[in-house]
């Protein structure tokens, strides 16, 4: 059996155009890290990465799960680009309403979080400007998945590794070179992501309004997303929860050289969502059209492709870990064993398949809800007993445990939802 099939080589030619938009991108922001941890410190970045985390599990919670729900849908139904723009519109009226409410909280709430919460009474300025950029947020992260689902990968990948991230150097130029505080870390990432949003409007709307057409009520849209939202929060938490621990237990220090192998760690998930952007909305397609064999041969094609490009950069990073970290600063080489846990399970998630998308756009987002939410709260309680006695390295093995668990279930339940594995 050849590894790849002729019939999807296709697969392999669009891996590639995306992967050369996301490795500019990823080098774009592994420079914003240098930056920070350049122009701010170690500390700032902490403190940076910590509160960047914060907002992107708020925009996961009130996004509701519509972002994935578009993919599925739209892939489904086999919308036209008017019939899925009006859908588009449907999912921005109900997060923007739904964002009121962490607005409030974060306005309101911001001495609570900085001082109680977290102990840092300079946290205090980087939620009140979280609190005022919530909207563009929750609009950025629904915009660019409407980008997957109508198969326009070349603006998904513009808009969601490249402008955001060359606006955000230039702003934290702009204020490095003004001299300016370390909360303008996180003005410059709120600022790069609002103007994100404006030239993303321009380009899905053309300032024209279009038409009003039927499709899928807002009712049933929240039914489809719910399941969708429960289990993609909480596979972000997963991923979150140690930030989050280690911000309430750990110095700002030891916190800032975990994220930075966190970050090193997750270039392995650049080959993963490179390929899966492009293999999702097909999967939600052939199994709306019920072309099970041709579903099984993509979603291996895929895991096949994902493993044998993972592999070699697995290798490197394990090999050169304490050179990779020296780059980046003195400080940092004391992460090398926790790069190599973090990288080790990315590999897990290579050679496993992307099981979560796939029981997402089968019809078996209940499932996946389920699995993600037993994998949280053994993540959680992971985190909680390995941090207290090993610190950022407890983290770093609670986030490889709950990858184990998390990547089992799903490879079991599409094999007896589905007859098929997906390992590699």
């Amino acid at each position: 059996m050849k590894l790849i099939d002729k019939k999807h080589k296709n697969l392999i030619a669009s891996f590639v155009k995306n992967f050369q938009f996301r490795i500019f991108g990823l080098a774009i922001s592994f420079l914003i890290v240098l930056l920070i941890n350049r122009f701010f410190g170690v500390a700032t970045y902490g403190a940076y990465a910590l509160v960047v985390t914060i907002t992107q599990i708020c925009t996961l919670f009130i996004t509701f799960g519509i972002p994935n729900t578009l993919i599925k849908v739209i892939g489904n139904k086999n919308y036209n680009y008017l019939e899925a723009k009006n859908l588009l519109l449907k999912g921005c009226k109900i997060v923007l309403l739904f964002a009121i409410f962490p607005m409030i909280f974060f306005y309101f709430g911001s001495h609570f979080l900085a001082d109680t919460v977290f102990k840092n009474t300079d946290l205090y300025i980087y939620f009140l400007i979280i609190a005022l950029s919530i909207p563009f947020f929750v609009v950025h992260e629904i915009f660019v998945y409407f980008f997957v689902a109508t198969k326009k990968f070349f603006n998904f990948n513009l808009f969601f590794f490249v402008i955001p991230n060359i606006l955000l150097i230039g702003f934290l130029s702009l204020f490095h070179f003004l001299g300016k505080d370390s909360y303008f870390t996180i003005l410059a990432f709120s600022l790069s992501i609002f103007f994100t949003v404006l030239i993303e409007i321009i380009t899905i709307f053309k300032w024209k309004s279009d038409k009003n057409l039927e499709v899928q009520s807002t009712g049933e849209l929240l039914k489809t997303a719910s399941p969708l939202f429960f289990s993609g929060f909480l596979i972000y938490l997963l991923n979150a929860t140690s930030v989050v621990i280690l911000g309430l237990m750990v110095n700002e220090k030891d916190l800032g050289i975990y994220n930075l192998a966190f970050k090193i760690a997750n270039l392995g998930l650049l080959i993963i969502v490179s390929i899966s952007t492009i293999t999702t909305p097909k999967i939600a397609r052939l199994f709306g059209e019920n072309k099970h064999e041709e579903l099984k041969i993509t979603i291996q094609n895929a895991t096949k492709l994902i493993s044998i490009l993972t592999i070699p950069l697995v290798l490197v990073v394990i090999i050169f870990n304490q050179l990779i970290l020296s780059f980046f600063s003195s400080e940092a080489i004391a992460a090398g064993n926790i790069l190599i846990i973090l990288i080790l399970g990315v590999l897990v998630n290579a050679m496993s398949g992307n099981g979560d998308q796939i029981l997402n756009m089968t019809n078996n987002q209940h499932i996946l809800r389920n699995i993600t939410l037993i994998c949280f709260v053994s993540n959680v309680m992971a985190n909680v007993a390995l941090i207290s006695y090993y610190g950022i390295l407890g983290a770093a093995l609670a986030g490889l445990f709950t990858n184990l668990l998390l990547n089992f279930l799903c490879v079991y339940y599409i094999k007896k939802k589905l007859g098929f594995y997906t390992l590699f």
